[in-house]
Order: C-alpha cells, then sequence, then structure tokens
C-alpha cells in the first residue's frame, strides 16, 4: 500500500524558484513539502554549477550595483554574498552579477527551508498525477522504490521542465529544439594569472587549435566561470553542440558527450598551453546545464516583445533586469538588450496555470515564449518568481483575494 503525506502545498523542485516558494508558502504557517529528485537542493545553480547569479541588479552602467529584485530575492543574494565571501562583478555593457560557492548555496538554502518548517523530499521522481475536473487531485512520487501518494490542495511546479504539465497532458509550451546545454568543469593548479588574462589566453590558444584543426570548433564555446579563480583554480564551461530536446534520452546522449569533450580540452589544454601544462582535471559538474525546456501555458504568456519594450504590468510580481540571453548549438551567444536603466515586469498570470484551477508554476516553468524565457530563466528572476508563486499558492489555499496578495507583493519591490 503507498504511503501518503499530506500538505497544504506541493512545490516540485528545488533549485532557486522551488526554494523561494517553499520558503514563502510556508511563512503563512502552511503545512509545505517540496519534492526534489537530487540529494541536494539548489538545482542548476548547484547540480550544473552555473556559479553566478544574474537578474538581481539593475541593468545600468553605473557602479556600485543597484538591486532590482524583491526583498525575499535581495536578502537571500545578501546572505550568500556573505557567507560565500564574494561581491557583485561588473561587465562593461551594464550587467551585474553575483559569484557564490557551491556548497555554500546548498547549506543557505537547507538552512532556510528548514527555519520555514518545510518538509523535504530527496531521490524523488514524479511518476503519476490524478486530474479531477479542473484541479489537481494527487500526485504520485517514487523514492528508493517507495511510492508515496501526495494529496493536492495547491502545487507549484518549479521543475524547470514543467514536468507535472507533461505528465499529465496539460498544454505546453514547447520548441523543437531548445538553448544549447552547457558543462562545467574545474582546472586545478594553474599558473600565476587573472581571469582576464587567462580568458584571453584560452580565447587565442582555442582558435589557433581550431585553425590548425587540433580541435573541432565547438571548443571555441568555452567561457570562464565568473569570480571563479581562486587558489590556482578555474571553472570553465564549455557549449555542447548536441540539440537539446528535453527527452531522456536526449539527456543522457548530452551527459555522455560533455564528459567527452572535458576530457578531451582538459588533455589539449595540460599538453598544449604552458599555463596549464602542471594543472589537472579538479572534477566535472554532476549535471549538464539546461538553459530553457518545456513551460505550463499560464494565463498569460510573456513575450520578447514584452521584454525588449520594458512591458508593465497592474498584476506585476516580478521585475526582469536582464537582456535576452540565447545560446545556440552553432554560435557561442547572442544577447538582446532593451533600455538601460529600465525593466520589465512579468505579471502573476504568467503563474497561474490556464487550465488547472490550483497549479501554479515558477522559475524556468513561467508561461513565455522562447524568447522572453531566454531572460526570465536566470537566478535573480526565478527566485522572484518562485517567491510570488509560494505567495500565490498560499493565498489560495487560504482563501484570500489574489488581487491582495499581488499588491502586497509589490510592497516588497
Amino acid at each position: 500500500m503507498n504511503r501518503k503525506i499530506a500538505s497544504d502545498v506541493i512545490v516540485l523542485g528545488g533549485g532557486p524558484a522551488g526554494v523561494a516558494a517553499a520558503a514563502a508558502a510556508a511563512s503563512s504557517g502552511l503545512r509545505v513539502t517540496l519534492i526534489e529528485k537530487n540529494s541536494f537542493l539548489g538545482g542548476n545553480a548547484t547540480a550544473a554549477e552555473v556559479g553566478t547569479i544574474c537578474g538581481l541588479y539593475r541593468y545600468s552602467k553605473k557602479q556600485p550595483p543597484e538591486y532590482m529584485a524583491g526583498r525575499f530575492a535581495k536578502n537571500f543574494a545578501e546572505a550568500l554574498k556573505e557567507e560565500s565571501g564574494t561581491e557583485p562583478l561588473y561587465h562593461s555593457s551594464g550587467l551585474h552579477y553575483l559569484p557564490y560557492h557551491i556548497e555554500v548555496f546548498k547549506k543557505r538554502s537547507m538552512d532556510l527551508l528548514r527555519q520555514s518548517g518545510v518538509d523535504i523530499v530527496f531521490d524523488a521522481q514524479l511518476n503519476g498525477v490524478k486530474i479531477n475536473q479542473q484541479e489537481i487531485e494527487s500526485v504520485g512520487i517514487e523514492v528508493n522504490g517507495e511510492s508515496i501518494s501526495l494529496a493536492v490542495s495547491t502545487i507549484i511546479d518549479c521543475s524547470g521542465s514543467s514536468s507535472l504539465s507533461q505528465l499529465a497532458g496539460l498544454p505546453l509550451i514547447k520548441s523543437d529544439k531548445y538553448q544549447a546545454a552547457a558543462q562545467v568543469f574545474s582546472m586545478e593548479h594553474i599558473g600565476q594569472a587573472t581571469e582576464a588574462n587567462l580568458s584571453l589566453i584560452l580565447m587565442k590558444e582555442l582558435r589557433m587549435a581550431v585553425i590548425e584543426k587540433k580541435l573541432a570548433p565547438h571548443f571555441e564555446r568555452v567561457v570562464i566561470v565568473p569570480g571563479s579563480l581562486r587558489d590556482h583554480g578555474i571553472s570553465l564551461k564549455i557549449g555542447i553542440p548536441i540539440t537539446v530536446t528535453g527527452s531522456t534520452e536526449n539527456l543522457v546522449e548530452l551527459q555522455k558527450a560533455a564528459h567527452v569533450f572535458v576530457h578531451a580540452l582538459s588533455e589539449f589544454l595540460i599538453s598544449e598551453v604552458p599555463i596549464f601544462k602542471n594543472a589537472h582535471l579538479g572534477h566535472i559538474a554532476p549535471q549538464v546545464g539546461i538553459r530553457v525546456g518545456m513551460r505550463t501555458v499560464g494565463k498569460y504568456i510573456l513575450t520578447e516583445e514584452d521584454v525588449l519594450q520594458c512591458a508593465k504590468f497592474p498584476d506585476s510580481i516580478a521585475k526582469g533586469s536582464w537582456p535576452i540571453e540565447e545560446w545556440g548549438q552553432d554560435r557561442r551567444m547572442s544577447m538582446r538588450y532593451f533600455a538601460e536603466e529600465d525593466h520589465y515586469q512579468i505579471p502573476a498570470r504568467c503563474l497561474i496555470s490556464a487550465s488547472m484551477d490550483n497549479l501554479f508554476t515558477a522559475g524556468r516553468c513561467i508561461s513565455a515564449t522562447d524568447g522572453a524565457i531566454a531572460s526570465a530563466r536566470v537566478m535573480g528572476i526565478c527566485l522572484q518568481t518562485g517567491y510570488a508563486a509560494g505567495r500565490l499558492a498560499a493565498s489560495k489555499v487560504c482563501h484570500l483575494p489574489l488581487e491582495r496578495t499581488v499588491l502586497e507583493i509589490q510592497e516588497e519591490y
């Protein structure tokens, strides 16, 4: 017989959006259960070792950086900054971002949820969903061979790929292919250098290696994870030139290819680039970084025009301050900017399912076109939409007017 769990709010996914959603819902005094597929929290922030939080600060060439994210995201970032011993970095284009330590992110997330009284189920796989008319009635998960049934009052999908909507056959926003995946890995015991110098060395050496056919063209798509150079070690990120479809088979293919590329690249660097001659491969992040996937259709679909024209909405629950950032399999990256010193807003309707009355989404699952999610997917914005989804789900359980909750969220900007 299946074990049963009862909660007021269920959160799928323990990445930045899921952590924010669970903490926000629990702040209303509700019973909250978070379901996570890994044995730790953080999602891409820790499993893929992204290394920097983008979308926290105003898009501006002025210094120092100014927070655009709301109170919850700001408080989370400030604690992360203090415990990591890092400071925001700046790019001349006007972008600011915060480096962090992977283990600190895991600990900060766990501490926050424990303090909030959230129940966490690790190593869980979603394997069933039951619908009654226009509501999710229950979901099933498997944990270490045990089947568990969770009765649903409200549920927030923060899985990154709308796992619940996929399983339930609900309307989805999807593409034939998604942004290119990336693999982060570290090199240890490199020679003395600054990040800027090391970046120039890598760019020059990899370009020559491609021209001389020592390496395939995709090896030029290697970048340093900003702020990662310390103790003669550096984190690097390589793009994977394989189409991302989101299927289980595709994820396995990406992971295998990523490891082959990392080993080939590290061997080249050690043998051919003087500053790496005494270096060795440190470790490979346990998960390939998937930037975007399927999204649940909400009551409003955010568009790239909304982003680029800095659209504002009366039911706004988050501020977007990051440009449209797109990584293709055949190129390094393209950025499309909106007006400096401005921002766009994300309406609450993007977080509310168009087909299920008790389903909310956050993070990379929100209702948005490919172009819009290329901006809204970054962690600083995911923390905001996660927090808002938690508040909205809690208001649903407590039978409070949505408009009132939206106004309360806006007051915390």
